[in-house]
């Protein structure tokens, strides 16, 4: 019998492997999955008002802010601007990485100075295949998240269809 898969929330916030431990999306994953993840991650600085993604660019990497807050956007063909969601501390975004067509869905800028940690979404498909229930339990976290914003955009659009 394989032994159980540890968890525990014991490195430090300011590290990768911190931020990813802390992450609601990747809770369903064994410490060691998340050691996986992380060695294969990056940080990055993002400025005031710099895109971390565009609309209809290749999607190819997830995101989760470790400090500072992203605004995810999107423009209607009339020039609307409807804020999707912000995503602060421990948040997941880039999710369009992880489904196909592999395409951001709208754009994301930093509101502010912010870091990210930058997941390649091959390596996170690669370590979710290695541990096939927490692997799953994070992909309905995603299902999840993308229901519920699907459901407040669709809400944002009929109030302003109303307007």
């Amino acid at each position: 019998m394989a032994p159980m898969p540890t968890f525990s929330q014991s490195a430090s916030p300011d590290t990768i492997e911190g931020v990813l431990q802390r992450c609601n999306t990747f809770e369903p994953l064994s410490d060691e999955r998340i050691a996986e993840l992380a060695a294969g991650a990056e940080m990055r600085s993002i400025a005031e008002g710099q895109a971390l993604f565009e609309k209809s660019s290749e999607a190819r990497e997830l995101f989760v802010v470790a400090s500072g807050r992203i605004t995810v956007r999107l423009a209607t063909p009339a020039g609307q601007v409807i804020e999707v969601y912000d995503a602060g501390r421990y948040s997941l975004t880039g999710w369009s990485a992880l489904v196909a067509p592999h395409v951001y869905l709208a754009e994301a800028d930093a509101l502010e100075a912010t870091t990210v940690v930058v997941l390649q979404a091959d390596d996170v498909e690669e370590v979710l295949l290695r541990e096939p229930a927490g692997g799953y339990a994070v992909m309905k976290k995603v299902a999840g998240v993308l229901a519920v914003r699907l459901r407040d955009l669709r809400e944002q659009l009929i109030e302003q269809l109303g307007d």
